[in-house]
């Protein structure tokens, strides 16, 4: 009996762990902040807004981000994520909002509101897709 109530509440403490640990990822004022502390700023990116981008606090743009048109893959909004200086392009389905929580969990910004380039390299591997080469591909 004792063991079962030992493993219950281990269980427990697992379930529980990653969801206060959470950052809470918000954009107000053009600004993202992580746990109500300011990270980066990104472009007005509404429902009509062909480029977006991303900067660090200084104001300077480290990410573009584009919308890609036409693709007829389910729900969702289609990006091409360019890495200014890195030569890396990645295309994933996210929102802006998704986009930033991205880029903070793989720790792609570094502290100086730079890119880290290993960082960008694995985020690439991870979640890079050539979503408007399948498209093509298929027409």
């Amino acid at each position: 009996m004792k063991n079962t109530k030992t493993l219950l509440l281990i269980a427990l403490l697992i379930l529980i762990a990653p969801m206060v640990s959470a950052q809470k990822i918000k954009i107000k004022d053009k600004v993202a902040f992580v746990d109500d502390k300011p990270y980066l700023k990104v472009s007005d990116c509404g429902p009509y807004e062909e480029d977006c981008s991303i900067s660090n606090l200084e104001g300077k743009e480290i990410v573009s981000v584009d919308k890609l048109k036409d693709l007829s893959r389910g729900s969702g909004t289609f990006f091409r994520v360019t890495f200014k200086g890195l030569n890396t392009t990645i295309e994933i389905r996210n929102t802006m909002q998704g986009l930033v929580e991205l880029l903070f969990k793989n720790n792609v910004v570094k502290s100086d509101g730079t890119l880290d380039s290993e960082n960008v390299k694995l985020l690439s591997k991870r979640y890079g897709n050539n979503i408007s080469l399948k498209d093509s591909e298929e027409d």
